[in-house]
């Protein structure tokens, strides 16, 4: 049961992230908590592939860089909206390492 537990901290999902942070300082912090997690797609918004543990982890430490009036979304991806990503203008798909459960 323990590591079946660890196997499921441990598989990755990927999330949408968008932040909406009025303080210079503040949206840096994140900008770069983020950006060490995954990928810029908009100039506030991330895509990043996290697994439980990085999840948990991520959200402590975004939570802690906030005020009142800001913001995060977290918007989870299934493998479904992930192939229809679709966009206009600049851009290209997120780049991941593919990854497959047995």
């Amino acid at each position: 049961m323990m590591a079946q537990t660890e196997s499921n901290l441990n598989r990755k999902r990927r999330w949408m992230i968008a932040y909406d942070i009025s303080d210079d300082k503040q949206r840096r912090v994140v900008h770069e908590l983020l950006k060490d997690h995954g990928q810029r797609v908009q100039y506030s918004v991330f895509e990043c592939e996290l697994s439980k543990q990085q999840l948990m982890a991520l959200r402590t430490q975004l939570s802690a860089a906030l005020d009142a009036e800001d913001s995060i979304r977290w918007y989870p991806l299934c493998r479904w909206c992930e192939a229809n990503v679709d966009w206009v203008g600049q851009g290209q798909a997120p780049q991941f390492d593919d990854y497959h459960l047995l």
